[in-house]
């Protein structure tokens, strides 16, 4: 297995690969300037590496809009610059070719993805603005699922609120808070549905109480082995999206020790089950992988003045 080289300010530089997971053979890519990764802990750097070669892969060979879209997305809010991004012209280009007519792409979610890393990337106002008025006409009563004839859900809901924030209201924020309530209180509870519901509350006074009882929950349900499952008895191992989600959620409440404990052993967790490559073993490895990238920037800037980690 190849061992990633460490990014040098400069130029962007050609990186040989050998996780091309889709064909299994190397290829040359081209990764954004490194100026792009300044910020993000050391250690993530592999990973990085990694995840944007994967980026510029799926733009070359054009697989679909909506892997890119949602890889480019987590590399921003990890902390990529888009700005200075090799692949900003190209995704932006790609996906506003993609729009249909009516301002969407596939669906809600999607579609928020689709808008609000076109937004990021400084694309046409125009697409964005025509992408969030399709979400808002698709909206399934108080909340949204993938469209208009779907039942609400909390992931879809708190991604449209998280995404793209003018749609969210009080109605919204009201459904999403008491349905949240209701499962938080039933005999299986999700916790991932617990990590949408913290990021999209948006630090709402009125569910300060709620807020703090689902961190409880989260951190009562991180498992042995520093990650997280969908809940901690399912027979399912520690899963990327359940313990990336889980790790950016928590860094966005207020700290105490039971909360730093629980970063640095799921930080722990990120670093034993990584792969030699950089990415996490999982299905959609892109996917998977870049939420466990950005849970784990989070926590290690969220650590770094207590454990000096980063």
């Amino acid at each position: 297995m190849l061992e990633l080289p460490r990014l040098q300010v400069g130029s962007p530089i050609p990186f040989r690969c050998d996780f091309d997971v889709h064909r299994g053979r190397q290829k040359d890519l081209i990764l954004s300037s490194p100026e792009s990764f300044a910020g993000l802990p050391a250690i993530l750097e592999p990973t990085t590496n990694a995840l944007v070669s994967t980026l510029a892969d799926f733009l070359t060979r054009k697989l679909p809009h909506r892997r890119a879209a949602r890889l480019a997305g987590l590399l921003l809010f990890t902390g990529v610059d888009a700005n200075t991004a090799a692949w900003r012209e190209d995704l932006a280009r790609r996906l506003a070719s993609e729009q249909q007519s009516d301002g969407g792409w596939v669906d809600c979610e999607d579609t928020a993805w689709c808008s609000h890393v076109l937004g990021a990337l400084g694309g046409d106002p125009e697409n964005r603005r025509r992408g969030v008025a399709w979400v808002a006409a698709e909206r399934s009563g108080d909340g949204w699922g993938y469209c208009r004839r779907d039942v609400p859900c909390i992931p879809i809901t708190a991604q449209v609120h998280l995404l793209l924030p003018e749609l969210r209201d009080h109605r919204s924020e009201t459904w999403l808070r008491e349905v949240w309530a209701r499962d938080l209180s039933g005999p299986v509870r999700l916790s991932y549905k617990a990590a949408w519901y913290l990021l999209a509350r948006g630090g709402a006074a009125e569910d300060t109480d709620l807020a703090k009882e689902t961190v409880e929950y989260l951190i009562a349900d991180q498992r042995a082995d520093g990650g997280w499952g969908p809940w901690r008895d399912h027979p399912a191992a520690s899963d990327c999206l359940s313990t990336g989600i889980a790790m950016w959620a928590l860094v966005q409440q207020p700290h105490d020790a039971v909360t730093t404990e629980a970063l640095v052993r799921a930080a722990r967790w990120c670093e034993v089950h990584r792969l030699a490559n950089g990415l996490f073993p999982t299905h959609y490895i892109e996917e998977g992988s870049a939420w466990v990238h950005l849970g784990w920037a989070a926590a290690l800037r969220s650590l770094e003045p207590s454990t000096g980690q980063g």
